[in-house]
């Protein structure tokens, strides 16, 4: 198995971010996720735009 694979840090953003582009944070699971987190939408969607960044910038280091 790959060592990246247990390195959270590449992982976890990656998941959001393959997440968000598949559509996933619909209004209902955004509902879902203020409740459950006690989070405002802004918050949610910079959590999202973090991930994305982040995800992003492991992907240039190790994909190129």
């Amino acid at each position: 198995m790959d060592k990246n694979w247990k390195n959270d840090s590449i992982q976890f953003p990656r998941l959001i971010a393959e997440l968000e582009a598949l559509g996933a944070f619909t209004p209902s699971v955004m509902e879902i996720l203020r409740e459950e987190m006690d989070l405002t939408n802004l918050e949610i969607c910079c959590l999202i735009d973090r991930a994305q960044s982040k995800w992003g910038a492991k992907k240039k280091k190790f994909c190129n």
